[in-house]
């Protein structure tokens, strides 16, 4: 059985996770474009474990390091087996919910929160990827959270992982669906806009803000609809 303390070099990164040896040596050597260390590093970092061996000639990370990464980006499941990943080139998501390499620090048992969902095994908090966020935020399919996403209509992701993908956790999406019809009610209570006045048949019309030109002529024309309404027959005439 393989220790947790145990050192991989790049190319034993690579076997562990099914990728070619390129892969591994990106994250251990590329820092992100959205800032911070290389992602091999920064788990470390998270995990708060030391990696001296990682700036030798031949670098190597304690398999425990290497192992939470993979369950972070969605290359390995809670139980070590590889997840399944699309084929093709390009960015992926994970197919399911992978594992933050963070143990979460869970609300105070007296504050009434509700406790956060975690893994059992390392109590990192679980993270939802777009596949698979949809639906526990109560969207009717993916292609609608993510139209909604980019008319700023779906909650803010948590956070961006190693890889610089979004990811949300349970949490987050159960209260956003929680919220739907407070949300819904509201949206439909600001369609409602009273009318500024009644045409001479009844009609509503609403005046444009301002003092511009058909503000004014809307006004003009209903008073002169009420003084020129015609009298009643046998009222007034001859």
């Amino acid at each position: 059985m393989a220790r947790k303390d145990e050192l991989l070099n790049l190319s034993e990164i690579a076997r562990l996770a099914g990728v070619a040896r390129t892969a591994a040596q990106k994250w251990h050597k590329v820092p992100r474009k959205t800032g911070g260390d290389p992602p091999l590093r920064l788990v470390a970092k998270a995990m708060k474990v030391r990696v001296p061996e990682a700036d030798d000639e031949a670098p190597r990370y304690p398999r425990k390091v290497v192992v939470a990464f993979l369950k972070a980006v969605g290359y390995m499941n809670a139980d070590e087996s590889l997840m399944e990943r699309p084929s093709g080139k390009g960015k992926w998501v994970p197919s399911g919910k992978t594992i933050d390499p963070r143990r979460a620090e869970q609300p105070d048992p007296d504050s009434g929160e509700k406790p956060f969902e975690v893994d059992p095994q390392t109590g990192g908090r679980y993270r939802y990827y777009v596949p698979h966020a949809w639906e526990k935020a109560g969207f009717g399919s993916e292609v609608s959270f993510t139209s909604s996403r980019s008319r700023g209509r779906a909650p803010d992701a948590d956070g961006i992982d190693e890889l610089e993908r979004p990811y949300w956790y349970a949490e987050t999406l159960e209260a956003w669906k929680a919220g739907a019809p407070a949300r819904k009610a509201e949206r439909y209570a600001s369609r409602v806009i009273p009318p500024d006045g009644y045409t001479k048949e009844g009609q509503p019309y609403r005046l444009l803000p301002g003092e511009n030109y058909y503000s004014r002529l809307a006004a003009k024309q209903a008073e002169q609809g009420e003084q020129e309404e015609p009298p009643e027959k046998g009222e007034n005439m001859p």
